[in-house]
C-alpha cells in the first residue's frame, strides 16, 4: 500500500475506525476471529455502536462481517490492522521507554499519537529504540 492510499483509507475510516481495526486485529490474533459482543467490551463501547462500524468497515473491503456471525479481517484489513498494532506498540514502548511515562498514561499517549504521526515517522522511532523494533515483527 502506497503512502498515498494509506492516507486516503486512513481518512475514509477515522480515528475510531482505526482503534476497531486494532482491537478486531488482536481479538483475531487470540481466537482467529472477532464477535461483536468482544470488540464492545474491548472498546468500553455499545454493541449498536460496533455493529455500525462493522459495517463501514465491511463496506471498505476490511473485514468480512454478517449479523451474528464472526468478524474477521480481510487481506487488506489484516495489514491495515497490523500497521495500527505495529504503531501502538512502537509509541507504547517510547513513551515508557524514553518518556518514562507509567504504561497506562503511556497507553493513553500512545493511542493519541498512532492517529497523528504517518506510519513512516513511527516506524522511524521503532528503528531507534533499543532493541529497535522493525515494521516486519508485525
Amino acid at each position: 500500500m502506497s503512502n498515498k492510499e494509506s492516507s486516503e483509507l486512513s481518512k475514509r475510516i477515522g480515528r475510531s475506525g482505526e482503534d476497531y481495526l486494532e482491537a478486531i486485529g488482536h481479538l483475531c490474533h487470540k481466537n482467529g476471529s472477532a464477535q461483536v459482543s468482544d470488540i464492545a467490551q474491548m472498546l468500553n463501547v455499545k454493541k449498536p455502536s460496533v455493529t455500525a462500524a462493522m459495517r463501514k468497515l465491511a463496506d471498505l473491503g476490511l473485514i468480512e462481517y454478517h449479523q451474528y456471525s464472526p468478524i474477521i479481517l480481510t487481506a487488506e484489513g489484516q495489514r491495515y490492522a497490523e500497521r495500527v498494532i505495529y504503531s501502538h506498540t512502537i509509541l507504547l514502548r517510547f513513551m515508557t521507554e524514553v518518556a518514562g511515562l507509567p504504561p497506562e498514561r503511556a497507553d493513553v499517549a500512545a493511542c493519541s499519537m498512532e492517529h497523528i504521526l504517518t506510519y513512516e515517522e513511527i516506524a522511524a522511532i521503532g528503528t531507534r529504540l533499543n532493541p529497535p523494533v522493525a515494521p516486519t515483527e508485525f
